[in-house]
């Protein structure tokens, strides 16, 4: 988990991209476009990518930071409170905790009670939730989590815009804006004047929040989205067209349309297998989402250490870990 260290900074939860996202991205290229929740899948799916993006930016940021004291930084941390609450960044120090909520959205920016408005050049319009709505939701929880363990820090918070794409109209007072180049002057003048946390406190909150950080992994996604399983297509990707249909030949997966071949294909819709449609699968069933040709090429293909088998002979069952 540790990824950066440089003199007093260290990135404790480096940036990665989320699996989720690899996740949706599976879903809705399986799923038939007539499907009711076919639009809502797609939707997030670009969402959570564009905010991938934007919080990379924003990571690597914090990673050019120099401040005059140690502090520690978590991407991506999901936590529990109140409920399960996830901060975009988080960063603590002996003398403050700072909550980033990291947005990248393109076009101008307005802000009502509850939502956040995007109004694009052709004047199409996109709502969202107000984000400082859920920062000062994010600060709360976390003020919450440290009152019972007893730990007395202030929490600071502000929306941070990865890309000067966005526009920001009429910004709301008394509430933190920053664009990706403000970060650094913005944490370099938040106060620092009393120590709260002694080094060994600090040390102890950094493995505290390691150690409460759950993974999320709403794995299958048809049963988080409420989908049946068998409406979504079968078989093997190609990796250079994109047609989900390859044919399993002697030692090769072939492609019909763009008559490419690829000898490991299989594995990549087996992930997506266990991201979106089940969390174990037979031989029978292996047979019938790739599309295979008999039971032996199933066998071959199950036959795989990144696979963990259960049970035996016809019984068996085989599931994948994702790392977090």
């Amino acid at each position: 988990m540790l990824s950066y260290l440089r003199g007093d900074m260290m990135i404790i939860k480096k940036y990665s991209a989320s699996l989720y996202v690899e996740a949706l991205h599976a879903l809705y290229k399986r799923m038939p476009k007539n499907d009711l929740k076919f639009s809502k899948i797609q939707e997030e799916y670009y969402q959570k990518v564009a905010g991938n993006i934007g919080e990379e930016a924003v990571m690597k940021v914090i990673e050019q930071l120099d401040l005059p004291y140690k502090f520690y930084a978590f991407h991506n941390i999901l936590l529990y409170s109140e409920t399960l609450f996830q901060m975009d960044i988080l960063i603590i120090t002996q003398y403050y905790a700072l909550i980033l909520e990291v947005k990248n959205i393109k076009g101008e920016i307005t802000f009502t009670d509850q939502q956040m408005i995007r109004t694009l050049a052709t004047n199409e319009t996109h709502a969202f939730d107000n984000p400082f709505l859920q920062s000062e939701d994010y600060q709360s929880q976390l003020k919450r989590l440290f009152q019972a363990n007893h730990i007395s820090l202030p929490i600071f918070s502000a929306v941070a815009f990865a890309f000067s794409s966005s526009i920001i109209k009429d910004p709301p007072k008394n509430k933190t804006i920053v664009f990706r180049r403000g970060i650094k002057p913005y944490i370099r003048n938040i106060p620092a004047n009393a120590c709260i946390l002694t080094d060994a406190q600090l040390e102890s909150l950094k493995y505290f929040l390691l150690k409460e950080s759950i993974d999320f992994q709403p794995f299958p996604l048809t049963n988080h989205f409420g989908i049946d399983p068998n409406s979504l297509r079968k078989g093997v990707e190609c990796v250079h067209c994109g047609l989900i249909g390859m044919k399993k030949v002697i030692r090769n997966w072939y492609c019909p349309r763009c008559r490419s071949s690829h000898r490991h294909a299989h594995e990549a819709a087996l992930r997506d297998y266990f991201l979106v449609y089940k969390s174990t699968i037979s031989n029978q069933e292996c047979q019938q989402f790739l599309q295979l040709n008999n039971k032996y090429e199933a066998t071959k293909i199950l036959n795989n250490p990144m696979l963990i088998k259960t049970g035996q002979s016809r019984s068996r069952k085989y599931s994948m870990k994702f790392d977090k």
